[in-house]
This record gives C-alpha cells, sequence and structure tokens, in this order.
C-alpha cells in the first residue's frame, strides 16, 4: 500500500509540477492580450546611424547567397552599413561568398570577410571576433537561414535611438517554409506562440525578455558594457541574461517581421531543440543564483527563472512516462495525472487560440512535435544537468528545394531507435490502461506513444539513402528486421497480458463481486470462476515466492472459502451464524483480491520474461548498431565536404 501510494503520488506530482511552466504560459497569454497594443517609443532621426551587420557563417553553402542579397539590397545609406561576415567553412561557401563579393563590387557597402583559423568559442566565438572590426554603433545579427526585408534597419533602429537603456530589439520570426510538411507546420506554430505569447506579453510589461540569436539589433555599448559575447550554447539568452542584470532592456517587435527556415529534417529539429534545451539549462546553472540575488524586480526574475528552465518540463514528463507501466500494472489511479494532461492541452488549445481560431488547424502538428521532443530535450536537461558538455551542432540549412538530395542531411542517430522502442511501450501502456477503465493514462501515454513514434519512424525516413545498391540491400534488410524486433515486442506484450495479467484482472474481479454480495450462493459462483482463472502451480512467476504470491496458497484459501460458504448456504439465511461468516468471507475475498493483483505484477519480472527481454534488447541493439553503421557509412556526417 505503501510503494503504491509512494508511485502514485510521484506521479501526479511530477505532472503538477510541470504545470507551473504551463500556468506561466496562460498569464503571459493574458498578458499579451491585454498589453499587446504597447509599442515602444521610436524616434525617426535627421541622420542614420552606422550598423554594422554580424553574419556568423558556418557551411551554408545554399542559403548564404540569399541572405547576402537581402542586405545588399536594404533600404539604408549605404555608406552606413558595414557587413562582417565572419566564416568557419569548411566546406565551398567560402568560395560563394568571395563569388558573390566579386560580383558585387560597386554597391557602396563595406564587407568584412573574415577566416577563422579554428570554430574557438563556435557561434560566441565568431560573433565576438567581429567585434573587433566593427565600426557601427549598432549590430544588427543575421542567421545564414534568414532574409531580413528591405526596411528592416528603418523600422528597427528608431527603437534603439529612443531610449538609451534599450540594448537590443528582437523582432517576430517568419518561416520560409511553413507549409512544407507537418514538421515544418508543427515547429511554426510553436515558435509563434514564443514569440506572439511570451515576447509580446514580457516586451509590453516591461519584463525580462531574451534575444533569439539572429533577426534583432543590438546596441554595441551594452554587448561590451555586459562583457560581451561568451562561450554558451545559448549565447543569445546567456548575453541577454547578463545585458538585463546591468540594467539594460530588450524589447519585442511584432513588426517587421523576418522570415527564416525552419528545419525541414526530423534529426535537424531535434539537433536545434537539444542545442535550445541545453543552453538554457547551461544558462540557468551559471546565473540562476547571480539573479535571485540582483535587484531585478521579482516579476522579470521569475521570467528568468522559467525561462531558462522551461524544458524541465520534458524531463519530468519522460519520468512520469517510464513509470506508468508500473501504475497501470498495479491498478492505481490516474486522475493526478490526467488533471496534469488535460490542462495541457486546454492551455494548448487556448493559447493558439490567442494567435485566431485560423490557427487551430495547426495546433494537433504543434502537440505530436512538442511531444515527440520528450527523449531527446529531457536527455538535453540531463546532460546539462550533470555537466556533460557538447560542442555547439549546427542546425544545417538546405534553401529553396528539395532538402533531401543536397549535403549537410543528418545521418541516422541511435536515439531515433529508443524513440521507436519508448513509442512502442507508450501505445502498449495506452492499450492495457483502456482494457483496464484506467482511461487517465489513456490520454497521454496515447499521444506519447504517436508522437514517439513519428520522431523515430521521420528519422529514419529522412535520413541519407545510399547510393551502394549492395548497402541499400543491407539496410532494408536490416531496417525490417528491427521492425519485426518492435513487432514482436509488442504482440508479445499483448498476448502475454491476454494471456495471464488479463486472466488474473478477470480472476480479482469475480472476486470484487463475491465480496460485494450478501448471497452465498452468489458467493460460490464467483469463487469457482475465479478458480478457473488462477493458476494452478505453486508460483510459476517468481524464484522466491512468498505466502501472499504462492498460486498454491491463494488457491487453497479460494477452495476453503467456497466450502464455507457451500455451508451457510445450506443452513440458509435464517442461521444465525449467517450475516457473521458471509462477512468473513468478504473480508477474506478482498485481501485474497489484493494478493492475486500482487501476484500478477510479478509476470513481468518472472526469469523466463527477464531472460525474453534480455535476448530482444540484445538482438535489438545489434540491429541498431549495424543499421546506424552501415547508414553512416553511406551517408556521411551531414556537415558539408
Amino acid at each position: 500500500m505503501g510503494v503504491n501510494w509512494a508511485l502514485q503520488t510521484l506521479i501526479a506530482t511530477l505532472g503538477f509540477i510541470s504545470s507551473i511552466w504551463l500556468a506561466n504560459y496562460v498569464v503571459l497569454a493574458l498578458l499579451a492580450y491585454v498589453t499587446g497594443g504597447r509599442r515602444p517609443r521610436k524616434i525617426e532621426p535627421n541622420d542614420w546611424p552606422c550598423v554594422s551587420i554580424h553574419v556568423p557563417v558556418y557551411n551554408e553553402r545554399y542559403v548564404v547567397r540569399r541572405l547576402l542579397d537581402a542586405i545588399i539590397n536594404l533600404d539604408y545609406p549605404r555608406e552606413k552599413i558595414q557587413v562582417v561576415v565572419i566564416d568557419d567553412s569548411t566546406d565551398d561557401t567560402s568560395e560563394i561568398i568571395e563569388e558573390f563579393l566579386q560580383a558585387n563590387p560597386d554597391k557602396g557597402i563595406e564587407f568584412v570577410h573574415m577566416r577563422r583559423s579554428s570554430r574557438k568559442g563556435f557561434k560566441a566565438g565568431a560573433l565576438q571576433e567581429a567585434l573587433k572590426v566593427t565600426r557601427g554603433d549598432f549590430i544588427a545579427v543575421f542567421d545564414a537561414d534568414f532574409v531580413p526585408p528591405r526596411d528592416f534597419l528603418k523600422r528597427v533602429l528608431p527603437y534603439l535611438l529612443a531610449d538609451e537603456r534599450v540594448g537590443a530589439v528582437q523582432v517576430r520570426w517568419d518561416h520560409l517554409n511553413r507549409n512544407d510538411s507537418t514538421l515544418t507546420r508543427g515547429q511554426a506554430l510553436n515558435l509563434d506562440l514564443h514569440f506572439e505569447v511570451e515576447q509580446r506579453a514580457r516586451s509590453c510589461a516591461g519584463l525580462f525578455l531574451n534575444f533569439n540569436g539572429t533577426a534583432g539589433v543590438w546596441r554595441r555599448q551594452c554587448i561590451e558594457q555586459s562583457g560581451g559575447w561568451r562561450q554558451f550554447l545559448a549565447e543569445d539568452l546567456e548575453l541577454s541574461v547578463r545585458a538585463y542584470m546591468r540594467g539594460w532592456r530588450i524589447v519585442y517587435l511584432a513588426e517587421p517581421s523576418c522570415p527564416g527556415e525552419v528545419p525541414p529534417q526530423m534529426e535537424a529539429a531535434k539537433r536545434q531543440q537539444y542545442r535550445w534545451a541545453y543552453g538554457a539549462i547551461e544558462v540557468g546553472k551559471a546565473h540562476l543564483l547571480n539573479v535571485i540575488r540582483s535587484r531585478m524586480p521579482l516579476a522579470s526574475k521569475l521570467q528568468v527563472l522559467l525561462h531558462a528552465t522551461r524544458h524541465i518540463p520534458y524531463l519530468l514528463f519522460l519520468v512520469a512516462l517510464l513509470l506508468t507501466p508500473l501504475a497501470v500494472l498495479l491498478g492505481l489511479p490516474s486522475g493526478g495525472i490526467l488533471a496534469s494532461a488535460s490542462w495541457a492541452l486546454i492551455t494548448g488549445f487556448v493559447v493558439t487560440t490567442s494567435l485566431g481560431l485560423r490557427r487551430l488547424k495547426e495546433l494537433p502538428d504543434m502537440v505530436i512535435f512538442v511531444t515527440s521532443m520528450t527523449l531527446n530535450n529531457a536527455r538535453a536537461v540531463l546532460e546539462a544537468i550533470i555537466g556533460l558538455r557538447r560542442g555547439f551542432m549546427r542546425t544545417p540549412k538546405f534553401g529553396e528545394g528539395d532538402w533531401r538530395r543536397k549535403r549537410y542531411v543528418l545521418p541516422l542517430d541511435l536515439q531515433s531507435y529508443v524513440e521507436l522502442s519508448l513509442g512502442t511501450v507508450s501505445l502498449a501502456t495506452s492499450f492495457f490502461a483502456f482494457l483496464r477503465g484506467l482511461h487517465g493514462y489513456v490520454l497521454y501515454t496515447f499521444i506519447a506513444g504517436v508522437s514517439l513514434l513519428y520522431a523515430g519512424v521521420l528519422s529514419v525516413v529522412h535520413a541519407p539513402k545510399s547510393k551502394a545498391p549492395e548497402r541499400n540491400l543491407r539496410m532494408r534488410l536490416l531496417r525490417w528486421a528491427i521492425f519485426s524486433m518492435l513487432a514482436i515486442a509488442l504482440i508479445s506484450s499483448v498476448y502475454g497480458y491476454s494471456q495471464t495479467y488479463y486472466r488474473l484482472d478477470v480472476a480479482s474481479s469475480y472476486l470484487v463481486r463475491g465480496a460485494s454480495t450478501s448471497d452465498a450462493n452468489e458467493m460460490v459462483s464467483y469463487i469457482e470462476r475465479a478458480l478457473e482463472l488462477i493458476p494452478p502451480e505453486g508460483n510459476p512467476v517468481w524464484i522466491f515466492p512468498t505466502p501472499r504470491t504462492d498460486f498454491s496458497l491463494i488457491r487453497s484459501d479460494l477452495a476453503r472459502l467456497r466450502e464455507e460458504a457451500k455451508a451457510l448456504a445450506y443452513e440458509g439465511r435464517g442461521s444465525p451464524t449467517y450475516q457473521q461468516g458471509v462477512d468473513q468471507i468478504k473480508d477474506s475475498l478482498k485481501l485474497i483480491k489484493d494478493q492475486v493483483m500482487e501476484a500478477a505484477a510479478f509476470y513481468f519480472v518472472s526469469p523466463q520474461a527477464l531472460l525474453f527481454s534480455a535476448i530482444w534488447l540484445t538482438a535489438l541493439v545489434v540491429l541498431i548498431r549495424l543499421y546506424v553503421k552501415v547508414r553512416n557509412e553511406s551517408g556521411g556526417s551531414g556537415e558539408g565536404d
């Protein structure tokens, strides 16, 4: 009883803690609605200031020319623009940049093409290096896949010129490939909610908000006084926190928007999400104590805290998901976690509706995408917490056209098959929970199962294909072998459930009915039905039987109670000992019902089940490693040539 209560409480607590971030989302949605019409002050200057545009580049052959074309077409005094391209490329991106500069020598814009000898500091290191040659008082930052509109600078700079304490202006991201697939639509809506709800609300209410790494303009003085760019995976958030603690403000503009790409490949989307999740936790570890001790307003402290830890619910949800099969086996009530899962869906619906009813059609895409990142982002959070350092992994950009035929397509990751396995287990758990009437577990395990399978399958489908026929054949055979292993696990679990746990579950229901009647003849009937389903062996499921889980003892007790019930039925209801005897049998049946269900759980940790699971898992890991090896040998590293 104590273990059951502890497990039920733990799952409900995990859901409740996750709801804190959801509640903050609702608060921000209300703030965005109430204060959304407010805009910061702006001043139109008589003489436009000098602006340096920083473009960090690493293997961007498909998009860098498009960005440079957009920059030279900006509606801004040419002599006031300096473009600093910090190029760490190892492929032909550098040649493409040089060809562009040679083809456009007389545009009146100063171009600086910096080549670094190493990728030290990655993007943060590149931006810090660019400061050495920067001559502008204001610095616009664009990732290579973004395309600023012609009037970008003239519409953004007036907000910086109007208030000397505004350290940066972040504009809303738009999405060039939004409607390419369910994957891109899900990511696009997720980002829209971040900008149009979180960033809009925080900006209008004067709370902390972060620079998003691209499509914004910094005041150079703010960067330098705050200590410059530092080597963090989320260098944008890290600098934002330091700037805010020094008294600077960052404001958000919904217009103009700046379009960019969202990753069309699942592995690329997971890589981007991993970097954002890891980076946020890394920033939290570095600065949250200083934020708490600072003189920052309490509301802004809370927003820094919630923003830096916003990916922790992924880890909490993963733990709850892993504990749910045991909760279903034990038949624990699901009200607590059902409330949290329902609250999450209601929050998504309400917040999405705040952007307009037409956006609801994209809500299923976003729910599946966000949930599909459960394992990926939980892993990032855990690795960031324990300090497992990873290098900066760029998100590949593909530009226009069919991305599948281009370089930079990422190879398959072992994590994808873990997602397939976890998705299969989650769907099986949903099925078992439905059979047992535990409908609260059904809701989120079904969504999680579908989403994790979506992530795993899409990763396999999107992975680069080998051009060698023999490798294609080997990959197809290995792929079918892996899917067969997953199917075997699903079929075996369903069959095993129906032949073991389900029979005992039905037997326990007969015992419950027997304990709820006061008719001795009905008691006899229910006990006999239960005996037909309970195994005759002493204890076929565990090598260390106990009196509470030994089926021979359970059957013996039931047989004794059956005979006692028959004797009471023979005596009749008029007997003075009838009611007392019936009550005693009722109490015994309730106790035996608990013993039966306790014994049932041991089926899943029996020597046979453990041996089968070990063999199955070993075979699956071997097949996955072989598949990944063949796929990676033929698909390359995904980082360019």
